[in-house]
């Protein structure tokens, strides 16, 4: 039907040591991305990124950003106050996907 799943094992150079990422791609070409952090499933979309990827938290409560290029890839959250500033919380690469 079109749909494709993909995980992507990243090591990351943080106090997370590496970040599992499950991508899911819709038959419409939807891309969305499953992340687990702290124990929670974030469920996140794809935005349009000037190159590479950029995905962001469904739940705008909890900010979470996944954003790269190639083998990078960066987990960041959106600061509280949403006043657009980022956090970076791991600065990872694919090891495995």
């Amino acid at each position: 039907d079109g749909s494709r799943i993909k995980t992507v094992i990243y090591t990351c150079d943080s106090a997370m040591d590496s970040l599992s990422v499950a991508y899911f791609t819709a038959p419409d070409a939807t891309s969305f991305a499953a992340v687990q952090i702290g124990g929670v499933v974030h469920a996140l979309v794809q935005e349009v990124a000037a190159s590479g990827l950029r995905y962001v938290d469904v739940n705008e409560q909890t900010g979470y950003r996944l954003q790269g290029k190639g083998d990078q890839m960066m987990l960041l959250k959106l600061k509280p106050d949403h006043m657009a500033e980022e956090q970076l919380l791991a600065d990872c690469r694919s090891i495995q996907g």
